[in-house]
């Protein structure tokens, strides 16, 4: 299953896809960008690696991650969505956001994450969704909070504590 493009005021949300190598590659290499998120910078070859799992979720899963778009320029600001959180007892879908350091306090985390969440809702069956944050990445926390997320406990994952969040689907 494939998706339509998701718009904001400022953006155009595509489902992630290999042909967005270069610009995540860019992206996930940075190591202020990827500071709080588990492994710190990816390879090339681990970038590749993740967005053959994106497209894999979004043909056997129908929702996944996306690539976020200035609507005027096309060029990347981040990526967010959905993803399998294999590791994590309890928790096995997870939102998560990665937006690129020039675009950082601009808000496109939470305005992105809000249309991301409506429309995950449309395709995700179950029940709640959660996210993992370093307790010390604050403006991650900040975003989870006006997406409505709440914390829920703090865990050992991958050798580290991290705060792990839900929002749970109103019906």
């Amino acid at each position: 299953m494939s998706a339509s493009p998701r718009r904001t005021a400022r953006t155009v949300l595509i489902p992630l896809s290999s042909a967005d190598l270069d610009e995540v590659g860019a992206l996930f290499s940075d190591d202020a960008v990827m500071e709080y998120i588990d492994g710190g910078s990816r390879s090339r070859d681990q970038t590749k690696s993740a967005l053959a799992a994106a497209e894999r979720c979004w043909r056997a899963e129908g929702w996944g991650r996306w690539a976020i778009r200035d609507a005027e320029t096309g060029g990347l600001i981040g990526e967010a969505g959905l993803h399998h959180l294999f590791d994590v007892e309890g928790a096995p879908v997870a939102f998560s956001c990665t937006i690129a350091r020039r675009h950082w306090n601009k808000g496109f985390a939470t305005e992105t994450g809000h249309v991301i969440l409506l429309d995950a809702w449309e395709r995700y069956r179950g029940d709640l969704i959660h996210s993992v944050t370093d307790p010390r990445d604050t403006a991650g926390i900040a975003v989870l909070h006006k997406l409505g997320f709440r914390m829920v406990d703090e865990r050992l994952i991958h050798g580290t504590t991290q705060k792990l969040w839900e929002i749970q689907r109103v019906r």
